[in-house]
């Protein structure tokens, strides 16, 4: 065949096609944003045809030791960018801006250009965009208007000088594997690299949209939430908002790209969908009609049908889920813009091994496949199946027509390896060049950022901050049998919502209503992300999925439900509403960033909307009469009360708008001369100066807003209160008794995990067991285990649209007096031996219920801060990875990794308590990733056989609560726990 040329490349009526080839050695993960193994380049070719001749562009690079991904074409189709690794002792060197030989490799993977310009198909010429010897840069693509690239990098350029509580270092993913990925973007030649993304886990695959934004897949893993939803940002990094997919069905929504903006699906957006982990990042292909529905089923306005959003673009379905595909796996589709809505596809055949030798899943027999299907099998019956679900990926390039359903094959990858990540080398419409966001100079200068929220009861209609988050003890100030949120029907004839809150009410001093809602505060927090290169972090942070936080401050919300606040930028954030007792009503799932000097606006909480907002100007230029006349006469057209009322501090105290460490309120809009007007209760909820000084702390209070369990929430339960200490005796001072209460041991000693026996009581149910006392068994990714019972302290992040977590837990109930949304099963076991009238109520004062309020909320962590004193989480020194890799590395995957120890995500359609239970410990066959979180479970090198990484899978049970066992997971004495030891005490430092 003729090799193309710049000005002609389209090759029989098809594009000439680039991708890369990989090796299918290593485990590719939507968790695992850098994984390489030798063998890959980047391919280019001549023509969507597989008679069409292929070419190799970078083995002259990566001599067979690299690796290549991400290729993205330029806007006019003489160039591709992409990713390529390749070791340091390579010989490859190309030609630089100055015409020299320089070495090629790094060692780390970099951004790559290939130009075409002028020259042949082949004849092109290299340049190394970035050239880093520390960091990883991938996911590149093209900004439009010849402004460079945006690209996903672990470098951290803002964030990791900039971390929480004034340190600096590189942060983890939330599941303490890799350096995080943020979204960069940088100039044509590599310089001025600004990171514009600051998530806690990673941001992968950006691309440009038609209208100029960049559309990414965003990793959410806060706690138990734990997906990929498909996310869009202007370049410059402001407004950042989810596109699709966060209440969606399935899991990890990758690779999003717009369809042909030309054709019939002008507006749709393709994405592969797939489970967390175990699929070789294989799915099925999503079209996505992500102008109409922002979630699935969720339509955008009155003139949406109710039903729609996702459809698969196949008519073979493809598993979106674990387990086999019978039809096969999708990734990295790639939408032709050339009006036939083709799709360019990586495809693989359903494929397991037999004896292990690789076959077709036709040859399986009814009874293979379900067994394969079944995870209700205990992991040692899978492990002696002669039928595995482990075949290697064979990912080969298809051309598929989504009008005529059907399927071409362009390019077969040798035995060995894998080809994905196709695109066309062809010139497209350039997106739209967005202008930078105006931003606020005097706060950008101080690294600060504006929130304005119009009205906090402006939802999204599904269950959030609504009324049905309300219990009776929520609305002591209502009139009897009224609901604690007056709402109406919507007057927006485009709204969906069946009702919606009536603002004109609830701002309106003369009606119950205003005093009837037990909104008061908005709480912020910002993420204490996990260090790169630590030991002991997970010990540190206690039996929960959430990662370490840090309380920011509060603010209070106005009776409209409006707020409005300075806070940091460029970090990441969560809001959550407050009630009158320092409660949250929610528990925030996602991390929130804003600019430096951006002024974000929000027309409530929990976007997207539904219809125009409630508190328009229309609404926030109501003015009840029973608001004070000074307010009143300086209201400005379309002020929110938080605007107004911040507008007018400001005057006097320029940092009015600054959090507060404390929750204080008073109504400065209740005009009480007029009649019928009362004022909201003052509230006054601080550590210390309370107008009561016996609701002061007496113990020690947090400092910048780390709350620590030992440090701080300990001392409540060993406080001296007399005959009403907590640990006296015949109270929880762990003796059994003889009435049937099960009274929880809150003394300070130490326990089998070596954190405090308390901790471990509040935070971890007791087994389940039925009539005959037996315990309920379970099997949970092919493990037999008891089921505990609710603990006191529920650390569900409330993923599934439930209660912050002080507001679902046993124990808040219990200290406060109050049914809240505890389970009524958890309620029955745990009960206060003073019911009906609860003694526990009076125990703390309001200060130390503000304190464990804020604890649960946190997500129950052990310790908030990793380098506090106590904690036994220090940096690595002499632990070595190469010997990781070498010698530990195989041990795991083989004992653990085949079993528990992988990444489940969560998906929405599934129902509560129906999922298996997350572990932190996630293995996935990333070297790097796999070394990381193995470090997190040690803390002692000098003692190997004390470290959970050993103790625990050397004794039985393991897990906790595992039945039928006969033998450890990994015997004291086995060759693989003295080879685990061996590295582990190589780190000793006497």
């Amino acid at each position: 065949g003729t090799e193309s040329t710049s000005s002609s490349l389209i090759v029989a009526g098809d594009a000439p096609l680039a991708y890369v080839k990989r090796s299918n050695a290593m485990s590719i993960n939507p968790t695992d944003g850098t994984p390489s193994a030798p063998g890959g380049d980047l391919m280019v070719r001549e023509s969507s045809s597989a008679s069409a001749k292929e070419h190799n562009l970078t083995a002259q690079f990566t001599q067979g030791k690299g690796d290549a991904s991400d290729p993205e074409v330029s806007y006019d189709g003489k160039r591709i960018v992409f990713a390529m690794k390749c070791p340091t002792s390579n010989t490859s060197t190309f030609k630089n801006a100055s015409n020299a030989d320089v070495p090629a490799c790094t060692g780390r993977w970099n951004i790559w250009e290939y130009d075409m310009t002028g020259a042949a198909l082949t004849a092109g010429k290299f340049s190394r965009i970035t050239s880093s010897t520390d960091h990883d840069d991938v996911d590149p693509a093209y900004l439009p208007g010849s402004q460079g690239f945006v690209f996903s990098s672990n470098r951290q350029t803002k964030s990791s000088p900039n971390q929480a509580l004034g340190r600096q270092y590189f942060a983890l993913d939330e599941y303490e594997r890799e350096r995080v990925l943020n979204l960069h973007t940088m100039d044509a030649a590599g310089a001025n690299i600004q990171q514009i993304s600051f998530n806690q886990s990673h941001d992968r695959n950006p691309v440009v949209r038609p209208n100029g934004d960049i559309m990414f897949a965003r990793w959410e893993h806060v706690a138990d939430r734990n997906r990929f939803a498909i996310f869009r940002v202007k370049p410059d990094g402001t407004d950042m908002f989810v596109l699709y997919g966060a209440q969606s069905p399935g899991n990890s929504f990758l690779h999003p790209r717009d369809m042909d903006p030309s054709g019939p699906y002008k507006g749709f957006v393709s994405s592969s969908l797939m489970p967390l982990s175990r699929t070789q990042e294989g799915g099925a292909l999503m079209i996505i009609d992500a102008a109409n529905y922002p979630e699935h089923n969720t339509p955008a306005n009155t003139t949406v049908p109710a039903s729609g959003g996702q459809v698969q673009g196949t008519q073979q379905a493809l598993s979106t889920g674990m387990g086999l595909s019978l039809l096969g796996r999708l990734t990295t589709p790639y939408p032709l813009w050339d009006g036939t809505d083709r799709v360019l596809v990586a495809w693989q055949p359903c494929q397991v091994t037999r004896n292990g030798a690789v076959v077709s899943c036709t040859s399986l027999t009814a009874e293979e496949r379900a067994l394969l299907n079944d995870r209700n099998r205990l992991a040692a019956d899978q492990a002696n199946d002669a039928v595995q679900d482990n075949a290697p990926a064979t990912y080969a390039i298809y051309m598929f027509d989504s009008v005529k359903q059907t399927w071409l094959i362009v390019a077969a990858p040798p035995v060995g390896f894998m080809y994905t990540d196709p695109v066309a080398i062809a010139s497209r419409a350039e997106p739209a060049t967005i202008a930078p966001t105006a931003v606020d100079a005097a706060l950008a200068a101080q690294g600060l950022a504006t929130i304005e929220v119009r009205s906090i009861y402006d939802t999204d209609g599904l269950n959030r901050m609504a009324e049905q988050m309300l219990v009776t003890a929520d609305r002591a100030n209502c009139p009897t049998g009224a609901p604690g949120i007056a709402v109406k029907a919507p007057t927006d004839p485009m709204d969906t919502r069946p009702m919606v809150a009536d603002l004109a009410r609830i701002k309106n001093p003369a009606d119950a209503a205003y005093r009837c809602t037990p909104v008061r505060f908005v709480r912020a927090t910002r993420a204490v992300a996990p260090p790169s290169s630590t030991m002991g972090l997970r010990s540190a942070i206690g039996d929960t999925e959430f990662e370490m936080q840090q309380i920011l401050g509060y603010a209070q919300v106005e009776p409209d439900g409006s707020f409005k606040l300075e806070v940091p930028a460029d970090v990441p954030l969560a809001l959550a509403i407050i009630d009158s007792k320092g409660r949250a009503f929610q528990t925030h799932t996602n991390w929130i960033q804003v600019r430096p000097g951006e002024r974000r606006t929000c027309d409530g909480c929990h976007s997207p909307r539904r219809g125009a907002a409630l508190n328009d100007v229309a609404m926030a230029n109501t003015l009840p009469a029973g608001l004070k006349a000074s307010m009143v006469a300086q209201h400005a057209p379309g002020e929110t009360m938080a605007a107004l009322r911040m507008r007018l501090e400001k005057m006097v105290d320029p940092l009015a708008m600054r959090l507060k460490p404390d929750m204080v309120f008073t109504d400065v809009w209740a005009d009480t001369n007029v009649a019928g007007v009362a004022a909201r209760p003052s509230i006054s909820l601080r550590y210390t100066g309370n107008p009561n000084p016996a609701d002061d702390l007496a113990t020690l209070a947090p400092v910048n807003g780390v709350v620590n369990y030992p440090d701080h929430i300990q001392p409540l339960w060993t406080r001296d209160r007399g005959p009403n200490t907590c640990t006296s005796s015949s109270c929880h001072d762990g003796l059994d008794r003889t009435d049937g209460l099960r009274l929880v041991d809150l003394r300070r000693g130490i326990g089998g995990s070596g954190r405090l026996t308390s901790y471990q009581r509040l935070v971890e149910g007791d087994p389940d067991v039925d009539a005959n006392g037996n315990p309920r068994v379970r099997i949970e990714d092919g493990v037999p285990v008891i089921q505990r019972r609710g603990a006191l302290v529920n650390s569900s992040s409330g993923a599934a649209n439930t209660a912050g977590i002080a507001r679902k837990s046993r124990l808040t109930e219990v200290m406060f007096g109050e049914n809240l949304f505890a389970p009524g099963s958890v309620r029955d076991y745990y009960r206060d031996p003073g019911s009906p009238h609860p003694r526990h109520a009076t125990l703390l004062n309001a200060a130390e219920k503000r304190l464990l309020a804020e604890w649960m909320d946190l997500g129950g962590q052990y310790y908030n801060d990793p380098f506090t004193t106590g904690t036994s989480v220090r940096s690595v020194t002499a632990l070595s990875q190469t010997t990781f890799e070498t010698q530990v590395f195989p041990i795991l995957r083989s004992t653990c990794a085949a079993g528990c120890h992988q990444a489940i995500g969560t998906d929405p359609t599934i129902p509560t308590g129906q999922t298996f239970a997350e572990n932190r410990f996630v293995l996935t066959g990333s070297p790097e990733g796999d070394y990381n979180v193995t470090l997190s479970m040690i803390s002692d090198t000098c003692a190997a056989a004390s470290n959970s990484l050993l103790s625990r899978p050397s004794t039985m049970p393991h897990p906790a609560g595992a039945t039928t066992q006969t033998a450890a997971v990994l015997p004291a004495g086995s060759a693989g726990y003295n080879a685990i030891a061996t590295w582990i005490a190589s780190g000793c430092v006497p």
